[in-house]
């Protein structure tokens, strides 16, 4: 007998499989995880030839680029002062040009589109070889970062050839200490690079460490409440996360003075006045109150335990090929009409009851 949740999730495979293909899909060759756009673009990929007075954002990345990105087109909808357009590939990375090449992908992607800002997050997937012909270079040796600067240099002169001011991001802090010590290796060698070719490198790290700067999974998202941002594994973060990362990049943008547009979004510094100024205390005086996270396709037992199917957690569960169903599932969420059954089921995880005697229908018989 299939889980309720196996049934919903080939059901949402399914109408993906049917919808037809739309203008997002705009580079060949290599395979796009995650295209998504602002209601105010309708979808479009931001033709030259059409006529907007918004300021356009593109935002790439891995997996941690792609929730940033969904943070931020959280944060602006609603601004017609905003459009955000996000490409993220979950397994990209900048050591591995062979897996997805950001540097051969992003001039097809500037070609016929213009954007104010590029945001960037990658280098979560760096902490491997780097091939150079016949070589395989170590991570961590000299060889390697110098491999690594040089692909960092050719993604970033992609970038600045697009003529939008680009706007680095730099690697959160990870919970494992072996991978944050990699992850700070690789920052370093990005930060060098992003400030020798004039973008900006936006500094998060502080944001999401404690008092003490260690690691912490809780902090304020962005409207200040103190809550759990970031998943089991150390790594992702959940959609509160998200957002109060994209809170920090937008107030980025905004503080480039003549960047940012007229917007009705308050700053950053009007939100959480001293967020920016004071590390994230590790205990909270008063505690909030738990959190209940729906699950989007409801929640089974798998070891004694439950299980929440929801795109921004798929990818902390192993999953290969989670992205696809993820940015499905955010595409299925945005077309939900409001108190259907469809927004029961894939924004609150509310299962409607299966009619009586369906093979799904596990009700208990009526006792005569």
């Amino acid at each position: 007998m299939r889980a309720p949740w196996i049934i919903a999730a080939g059901l949402a495979a399914a109408l993906l499989a049917a919808a037809p293909a739309t203008a997002q899909e705009v580079i060949t060759g290599q395979p796009l995880i995650g295209l998504s756009a602002t209601d105010s673009q309708n979808g479009s990929t931001g033709n030259a030839d059409e006529v907007s007075t918004a300021f356009r954002i593109l935002v790439i990345g891995d997996a941690l680029g792609g929730g940033l990105g969904a943070g931020l087109m959280r944060l602006v909808e609603g601004d017609a002062g905003y459009d955000v357009t996000l490409r993220y590939v979950e397994e990209s990375g900048i050591a591995r040009p062979e897996v997805y090449d950001w540097g051969e992908t992003l001039p097809r992607l500037f070609d016929g589109n213009s954007f104010d800002a590029v945001v960037v997050l990658l280098g979560a997937n760096d902490r491997q070889q780097i091939r150079s012909g016949d070589l395989r270079l170590a991570f961590g040796t000299a060889d390697w970062a110098t491999a690594y600067k040089a692909q960092t240099d050719r993604i970033l002169d992609a970038l600045t050839a697009g003529g939008a001011v680009v706007y680095w991001v730099s690697l959160p802090p990870m919970a494992d200490p072996d991978y944050e010590k990699s992850m700070e290796t690789v920052l370093a060698l990005q930060k060098e690079r992003v400030e020798a070719k004039g973008a900006r490198f936006v500094d998060i790290r502080k944001a999401f460490l404690a008092s003490d700067g260690s690691y912490t999974d809780q902090g304020p998202d962005d409207t200040g409440t103190v809550r759990k941002l970031r998943g089991r594994d150390g790594v992702s973060f959940f959609k509160q996360g998200n957002n109060r990362l994209a809170q920090l990049v937008l107030a980025a943008i905004k503080a480039n003075a003549g960047a940012a547009p007229k917007s009705d979004l308050p700053a950053t510094s009007e939100v959480l006045p001293k967020v920016q100024t004071a590390a994230i205390p590790r205990q909270v005086t008063t505690p909030p109150p738990p959190e209940i996270i729906l699950p989007l396709f409801g929640q089974v037992a798998l070891d004694g335990g439950e299980a929440s199917f929801r795109p921004d957690s798929l990818a902390a569960m192993g999953m290969a090929r989670a992205g696809p169903v993820a940015a499905g599932v955010v595409a299925l969420q945005s077309m939900a009409p409001p108190g259907s059954a469809a927004e029961k089921l894939f924004v609150s995880g509310e299962m409607a009851p299966a009619p009586a005697g369906r093979v799904d229908d596990f009700s208990l018989p009526v006792q005569k």
